[in-house]
């Protein structure tokens, strides 16, 4: 039996699934250590522009740290009581999150010091334009910081690039995903059809129309204009697109006043969809769009392929490369960020029949075979090569 501690800042909506199917994996005993109880109630979410409600069920073993209750999740965020909790535990292996917050600093401090192994996940890539001093602050300070970790979880092909570039080999990967609530989803897949019809129904938006679905908060850095700009682009060309814009926040009033048709075939705002909706959602559209400049490894893409759906994203994005969650070609497209015309030239392409067809069910395929490394099999692999080659001090 090896023991696990996972040290999160605090419940995360999509996390949280993952942690119940590893308590459940044999031989492994797993406790999950929060240093804040952030999102268990409502709280304001500025990019949202509202309040937000997750709906956590933490039905796996876990603590909260002291001074949990209302400790704010920034950077700063840390626990001082964090190695005696790991005293009394005892873990074999310690699973952190990145390096930027003070709380996952610590926990690698008091991994070495207990002898634990510690795996590393982030959702870091190098797609995203950085300054040359960030560049070179990163190049002194980032191998330092992972120098100590024994194995990263990796999230796939760019996130793998962003370790070799710090100088990471890659017998210290292993492949474990994004995760999202499997079973939740499962549900709604079985009952696509039904979801279509509910959801396109309430939103007034035909059958017959082909619809392109983004979901995110409505920033700039999302890039929602350029969709727009797509569909209006589209108008008197053809009446059968509709934009699907899944999400709220300080943008919409400019999106609203630059799209020339705010109805079906042209823009529609669905607002914020709560997140226990957005599967149905997935199930009403055609194909997922993500157009942001700047996106680590979106959990909207993870999901839309599991839901069966073609995307087409930006190349600024870290979701995509030949053992990715979207592989060009294979179950979707990859355009110039910021270049409608190319963004427009990709949806052409993937609404055609045959391609629309091959690629939904890639996505599918590649989607369960990613979350069942997300849900354990990834997991696995790790304590595994840990026991092969970990030994802890005595």
């Amino acid at each position: 039996m090896l023991r696990v501690a996972v040290v999160v800042s605090h419940p995360i909506q999509h996390f949280c699934p993952q942690y119940t199917s590893w308590a459940k994996l044999p031989n492994v005993d797993l406790k999950v250590f929060f240093a804040s109880d952030y999102g268990l109630s409502t709280y304001g979410d500025a990019g949202f522009d509202r309040d937000v409600k997750w709906d956590l069920q933490l039905d796996f073993p876990h603590e909260f740290l002291r001074d949990a209750k209302g400790n704010p999740v920034t950077n700063q965020i840390d626990a001082p009581d964090l190695g005696d909790r790991l005293s009394r535990f005892l873990p074999d292996v310690v699973a952190v999150y990145g390096y930027s917050q003070r709380l996952q600093r610590r926990a690698v401090r008091e991994a070495r010091a207990l002898g634990a192994a510690v795996v590393m996940t982030t959702d870091s890539e190098l797609r995203a334009q950085r300054s040359w001093p960030v560049r070179a602050l990163k190049a002194v300070v980032v191998p330092s910081l992972l120098k100590n970790v024994a194995l990263f979880l990796t999230l796939g092909d760019a996130n793998e690039a962003y370790y070799r570039r710090y100088g990471i080999s890659d017998e210290r990967f292993v492949r474990c995903f994004l995760p999202i609530d499997v079973g939740y989803y499962d549900s709604i897949v079985a009952r696509r059809e039904c979801c279509r019809r509910e959801v396109r129904s309430a939103l007034g938006i035909p059958a017959n129309h082909k619809v392109l679905l983004t979901v995110g908060k409505l920033l700039p850095r999302k890039r929602q204009a350029d969709l727009v700009r797509l569909s209006n682009s589209l108008q008197g060309q053809r009446n059968d697109v509709t934009v699907l814009l899944a999400g709220s926040g300080p943008d919409e009033a400019s999106l609203r006043a630059m799209a020339h048709r705010l109805e079906p075939g042209g823009v529609v705002f669905a607002g914020f969809v709560p997140p226990h909706l957005l599967a149905e959602y997935y199930c009403a559209a055609d194909v997922y769009v993500h157009c942001s400049d700047n996106e680590p490894h979106s959990l909207a893409i993870t999901e839309a392929i599991y839901c069966g759906l073609p995307v087409v994203l930006s190349d600024r994005c870290g979701s995509y490369g030949p053992t990715d969650d979207v592989q060009p070609g294979i179950n979707g497209f990859v355009y110039r960020c910021g270049d409608v015309s190319d963004l427009s030239r990709c949806i052409v392409h993937a609404l055609e029949e045959h391609v629309h067809a091959r690629m939904g069910e890639a996505s599918s395929r590649i989607g369960r075979a990613h979350q069942a490394l997300a849900h354990g099999a990834g997991l696995v692999q790790a304590l595994a090569l840990v026991q092969t080659n970990w030994a802890r001090p005595s």
